[in-house]
């Protein structure tokens, strides 16, 4: 299948995937359901995207959504050729026979971090091609490709094909030498000074909605675990902001209808669990304006050991208004609109253009945050 989309599609040589490679299939190998975000560099040096989903009980025909948007941080950890490898050296019919189901799955992310957990892994050796016993020690890793029972995952445990060619170990240790940190995008990482990170990882993608996971790092972002699977409680959309008060309590964004508007939600143990922020209406929302509402908050920050918060319009208004929480977080008040924080000098808003416009109209003199 893949060869083929590379023929039609006329996809770049190098592949890498963006979210997961996420695939289904009967005991006969006919399969029957594909997601899976690729990308790669095209020989005129142009990003290609390829959001691709097939449904067998649907269709017989495989949709490929193009030119989408993707983040090529850890891309190295992400190519797609590792899968192929591992596929070559693993014969499916005969490693799900012994489940006896009538539908099985598999599922690639590229590296993993298994930590010490060696339950379910099969070591392969993509350099010799040969089969070794599962790894132990504190830092199991490599390309993995999870073959299992759909809805059935607790019941029966996954096979775990891992490899790590000698191009992977090298590139490991080359990354564990370095001193530069990995550039992050705010929308999806957050950074403390020590160099702990947490991040929003896109787990799973269709129709421009994206799943996230929420990820852990104490070694500057080279090694990361999953804190929780499911930090938005089930919802999909794209990430818009993370930020963390100290290692308990944070706060996450999920945006939706093109950043149209978007859901904070917190959490008090450091991502172990989550909620969602419930916000009042504010002062300037008594005439609510069913066109433009408040409806897309900005990350929170503490100031004088009190918490505050912007919350914006997002893409279909330009107003802003304050708010703040003595409680953590968990509830708020309204303190002022967007004209008050001009006339306190201070502009809260991130786009260049709000700035530059406060700018000429001689409305901001002061600190611009």
């Amino acid at each position: 299948m893949i060869e083929d989309l590379k023929q039609t599609l006329q996809m770049p040589e190098e592949l890498y995937v963006a979210t997961s490679f996420n695939l289904h299939f009967k005991p006969d190998g006919t399969i029957t359901s594909l997601e899976t975000y690729l990308y790669g560099i095209d020989d005129k040096g142009k990003l290609k995207t390829y959001l691709i989903s097939y449904d067998g009980s649907k269709s017989k025909r495989a949709t490929v959504y193009l030119d989408g948007s993707v983040s090529e941080q850890d891309k190295d950890r992400k190519k797609l050729q590792p899968m192929l490898d591992i596929l070559k050296q693993v014969n499916l019919e005969e490693a799900v026979q012994p489940w006896g189901e009538q539908e099985y799955g598999l599922i690639y992310y590229g590296v993993r971090d298994w930590g010490n957990d060696s339950t379910g892994i099969i070591c392969l050796d993509l350099n010799e091609g040969n089969q070794a016993s599962a790894e132990t020690g504190s830092n199991i890793r490599g390309y993995t490709v999870s073959v299992f029972v759909p809805g059935k995952e607790n019941e029966i445990t996954p096979k775990r094909y891992l490899a790590a060619s000698k191009e992977e170990e090298q590139s490991g240790s080359e990354a564990m030498s370095e001193d530069k940190p990995a550039a992050i995008n705010p929308d999806e990482e957050f950074q403390f000074e020590n160099g702990d990170r947490f991040r929003l990882n896109v787990a799973d993608a269709a129709l421009g909605s994206r799943y996230y996971t929420l990820e852990c790092s104490d070694d500057g972002g080279i090694n990361w675990k999953v804190v929780n699977l499911d930090p938005f409680l089930g919802q999909t959309g794209v990430a818009a902001g993370i930020a963390f008060i100290d290692e308990k309590l944070g706060f996450f964004c999920l945006s939706h209808n093109g950043g149209d508007e978007a859901e904070l939600y917190r959490t008090d143990d450091g991502g172990k669990t989550t909620e969602p922020v419930q916000l009042p209406y504010s002062v300037m929302e008594e005439n609510l304006n069913q066109d433009s509402p408040f409806d897309f908050p900005q990350m929170p920050y503490e100031e004088d050991g009190i918490l505050k918060m912007v919350i914006g319009q997002g893409a279909d208004g330009g107003q802003e208004v304050l708010y703040q929480s003595e409680d953590g977080g968990i509830s708020w008040e309204f303190v002022m609109e967007n004209n008050d924080l001009y006339r306190y000098g201070r502009i809260f808003s991130k786009r260049t253009d709000a700035i530059e416009e406060c700018i000429r109209s001689g409305i901001f003199t002061g600190t611009c945050i």
